[in-house]
C-alpha cells in the first residue's frame, strides 16, 4: 500500500552547451545555459519496500528498494536512488515527466538526474547543493564512463552559467552565474545523434601519436571560452564571435561534419545571425544560433530557474 502523506515534486529544467565542449573534460571552462524545458518526478514514500518508477519513455519498473537493478531506460533514476537506498528502504513511487524534445536532446539525462537526486534530497533532509552535484556526477561518470558535470550543473542552478569541471585536487566545480544573452537563443536538431561516449572515444582514437595538436587545438578552445565568458561578463558583443571561433576549433576537432555545416552556413547567411554552432560534443545532435531565429530553427528559453521543489 502506498503511503500518500510523503510526496516531493521537484522539476530540473534541461541545458544546452554554449562553448568549452570537450575542452572542459581537460580543465578549461565553459558556458552552459539551462533551457526551459523541464523534467517533473513526483516521489511518494511506500510501506512495502517496493520501488515503482513510471514515465512516458518506458514501461513501468518495479522492483525491491533493497536489489535496485544498475541497467536499463531508467539506470539514472536507478542510482539517484541508490545513493539515496536508507531514505527509501520502505519503497516508493517515482513518477517522471518531461517537457524535453527528444529530438533535440537538451540534457534530459541530466535533467532527471538532478530531478530525482533533489527529490530523494528533500526526502532524506539533504539539500547541499554542492554534495548534490558531486553525487550526480558520480552517477554520470559511473554509466557514462566520462562527463565534465556542465549539464548537471546548469539543470541544478539554471540560468547561464560558467563552469570548471572538478578535479582531483579540488573536488568542487568551479560555477559562476553570467548575465543572460539579450537576443532569441534557437536550436535546429541535425536529424541524427551521436552519443557522447562515442564521440569521446572516437576522439581520443584520433589523438593517440597527435597528442601535442590535440593539447594545443584544447588550449586554444580554451582560450576562445574565456574570451566568450569575459565578454558575457561584461555584455560585450564580441561574445558571439567567440562563439563563432569556437565552432571553427569543433571543426578542427573533427566534429562538425557536412550536415552540421550546412546547417551552420545556412544560419549564418542571414545577416541578422550573430552566432551558430554545435550545441554538445558533435557527430550530430543540435545546432545553436543567437539572433533572431533562422529558418528550420526552433526558439528557445532560458530557465532562470534551476531545481525547483514545487509546493
Amino acid at each position: 500500500m502506498t503511503q500518500q502523506a510523503e510526496s516531493i515534486l521537484v522539476s530540473a529544467p534541461g541545458s544546452i552547451m554554449v562553448t568549452g565542449e570537450h575542452a572542459v573534460v581537460y580543465g578549461h571552462r565553459a558556458i552552459v545555459a539551462a533551457i526551459e524545458q523541464r523534467v517533473e518526478v513526483t516521489l511518494r514514500l511506500r510501506t512495502d519496500g517496493l520501488v515503482r518508477v513510471t514515465s512516458e519513455i518506458a514501461p513501468p519498473l518495479e522492483c525491491s528498494a533493497t536489489a535496485l537493478p544498475r541497467s536499463g531506460p531508467y539506470k539514472f533514476v536507478l542510482a539517484a536512488l541508490e545513493v539515496h537506498k536508507s531514505a527509501i528502504a520502505s519503497g516508493c513511487d517515482l513518477d517522471i515527466r518531461s517537457e524535453i524534445d527528444p529530438t533535440l536532446g537538451l540534457g534530459s539525462s541530466a535533467a532527471v538526474t538532478i530531478a530525482t537526486l533533489g527529490a530523494l534530497s528533500n526526502c532524506s533532509g539533504r539539500t547541499d547543493t554542492k554534495q548534490l552535484h558531486q553525487d550526480a556526477l558520480k552517477i554520470v561518470r559511473e554509466i557514462q564512463g566520462r562527463g565534465s558535470g556542465a549539464d548537471l550543473a546548469a539543470s541544478l542552478l539554471g540560468g547561464l552559467i560558467s563552469y570548471r569541471a572538478p578535479t582531483s585536487e579540488n573536488t568542487n566545480a568551479e560555477i559562476s552565474p553570467l548575465p543572460l544573452p539579450q537576443v532569441p537563443v534557437s536550436l535546429r536538431y541535425c536529424g541524427y545523434k551521436t552519443p557522447t561516449a562515442e564521440v569521446l572515444r572516437l576522439i581520443a582514437e584520433r589523438r593517440v601519436g597527435q597528442e601535442a595538436f590535440f593539447d594545443a587545438l584544447y588550449k586554444r578552445m580554451g582560450e576562445a571560452a574565456e574570451i566568450a565568458i569575459k565578454a558575457a561578463q561584461a555584455k560585450d558583443a564580441a561574445f558571439y564571435a567567440a562563439v563563432s571561433t569556437y565552432q571553427d576549433l569543433m571543426g578542427e576537432l573533427g566534429v562538425s561534419d557536412p550536415t552540421l555545416d550546412q546547417i551552420i552556413a545556412d544560419a549564418t547567411r542571414a545577416p541578422e545571425t550573430l552566432a551558430a554552432k554545435i550545441s554538445g560534443s558533435g557527430l550530430g545532435d543540435c545546432v545553436v544560433a543567437f539572433g533572431p531565429t533562422p529558418v528550420d530553427f526552433r526558439p528557445v528559453t532560458i530557465a532562470t530557474e534551476g531545481l525547483v521543489v514545487h509546493d
